[in-house]
């Protein structure tokens, strides 16, 4: 169940960045949020109801922690997006395996093996070989804000491997969609004028996957895989996206694929079984 849950994973977040880009087509970064987010609550909170759950009062302080950590994320990357391209979102986001280790060494007292640190030497590698002329174009504040993005993330991550322990991922994610929802409406209804407020179709089209897999599903999974799972190999699904998304953006965009990023796929894809094999060794 694992495997499937973390293909699946990979699969929306290597979707995300060319959602997120068409969704602000045409509109306010903060109302495409507001309305991602309040749609995913309105579906989270439906699937509870079907399926006979509640948000018990224990799951609350996850749920907290979740969704402030996920609003004001979406709120750098939504941000920066506007003078950073998708793709260095994608590979700063890469970013998080280091962030997360960092993270879990000062919370938890984490020991990582020898392998585990190659392959995260390996899979940076990778990213940098894939993105290393964004790099030097790219403004430094939209960077800078990405990255706390970044910081933000990989945090929230390691204190939810603690406060989601034993609790239901569709009751933490509906309550955490509930206060991303909050916070983003209260920053979209201060930044713009919701009367005046429309929405082109492909604008609506590509809110609705994310609220809906994005969000609904892609949240779901991803906190049932840190209870589940060690918050540094729920990260490494880091690494995978960026190249990923940049295959999505070639056969949907025409985007050209480089040589830099065929040798960048081959090292993530290599740090990524170095990791496996770790894991399999302290099993």
């Amino acid at each position: 169940m694992q495997k499937i849950a973390y293909f699946v994973l990979v699969l929306l977040w290597s979707t995300t960045p060319l959602a997120i880009n068409w969704s602000v087509q045409g509109v306010p970064y903060s109302a495409a949020l507001a309305a991602r987010f309040g749609l995913a609550a309105a579906l989270a909170l439906l699937v509870l109801v079907i399926w006979k759950q509640k948000i018990p009062r224990s799951s609350w302080s996850a749920s907290a922690c979740a969704g402030l950590g996920t609003s004001l994320s979406m709120l750098c990357v939504y941000w920066a997006s506007q003078t950073v391209s998708s793709g260095l979102v994608a590979v700063l986001f890469g970013l998080i395996p280091l962030a997360t280790a960092g993270f879990s060494w000062w919370s938890f007292g984490l020991k990582l093996s020898r392998f585990e640190m190659l392959a995260m030497v390996i899979g940076i590698t990778g990213l940098l070989i894939v993105f290393a002329e964004k790099l030097r174009l790219s403004g430094v504040l939209g960077v800078a804000v990405v990255l706390l993005a970044v910081l933000i993330q990989a945090a929230a991550a390691v204190k939810l491997k603690k406060l989601a322990a034993g609790q239901s991922p569709l009751a933490v994610n509906a309550g955490a969609l509930m206060i991303a929802t909050v916070v983003l409406s209260t920053v979209c209804v201060w930044q713009t004028d919701v009367t005046n407020l429309a929405f082109p179709k492909q604008s609506l089209a590509a809110i609705g996957y994310l609220a809906v897999f994005g969000s609904v599903l892609g949240f779901s999974l991803y906190y049932w895989l840190i209870r589940e799972c060690k918050p540094i190999t729920v990260s490494l699904i880091s690494l995978i996206t960026p190249p990923s998304a940049l295959w999505m953006g070639h056969s949907l965009n025409g985007e050209e694929v480089s040589g830099s990023l065929i040798w960048g796929t081959a090292c993530i894809l290599l740090g990524l079984a170095v990791h496996l094999l770790a894991q399999r060794g302290r099993g």
